[in-house]
């Protein structure tokens, strides 16, 4: 896994992109990462319990990056919408799958019109499609520097969970001084 790469001052310098993936990649590759993402989540009870179907979404989207901005067309919202970070996990003993849709905001962006509004929506519209791994529940998340949540509470309410930057920093580097 890459934990970003740094500038001469040593800070990092990374995309939003990048930032994506080094999560994504993290949630796959360092089980107390995931556990730990989980836990923030209304299936901290199962995170010990499942698996992300990271192969899985791969192969039903074969490109570079599994995680990867997974649009969709929204009826609902009469637009296609896409997700960031999309992972969908299954219980041991596949007795269910759920999946996280997780927007990531760096601190100096925000949100685009009615985008936080759109992503629960898009989720239940993903729900039980085979071209989505058929999951049955979700939640959505906000991955984004703290400063960021209070600057647009009204839209970060839109979303299940915030993950801040800052306390993904423990696990993965990159997301410090970003």
């Amino acid at each position: 896994m890459r934990h970003g790469q740094g500038r001469s001052d040593g800070r990092m310098n990374l995309t939003e992109d990048q930032l994506c993936g080094d999560f994504a990649e993290g949630v796959k590759d360092v089980p107390e990462f995931m556990v730990w993402v989980l836990g923030k989540t209304k299936f901290a009870p199962l995170a010990t319990a499942c698996r992300l179907l990271h192969r899985e979404q791969m192969a039903i989207r074969p490109r570079k990056q599994w995680w990867r901005h997974w649009w969709c067309h929204v009826p609902e919202l009469g637009m296609d919408r896409e997700t960031d970070i999309f992972l969908v996990f299954e219980v041991s003993g596949g007795a269910s799958r759920f999946a996280m849709h997780i927007e990531n905001k760096r601190d100096n962006y925000r949100f685009n019109e009615g985008q936080a509004a759109a992503y629960a929506p898009r989720a239940k519209h993903m729900l039980d499609r085979p071209e989505f791994l058929d999951h049955s529940d979700f939640t959505t998340v906000l991955l984004a520097p703290r400063g960021f949540k209070e600057r647009f509470e009204p839209d970060c309410a839109h979303f299940d969970v915030f993950i801040a930057y800052e306390e993904v920093s423990r696990f993965l580097p990159s997301f410090s001084a970003t």
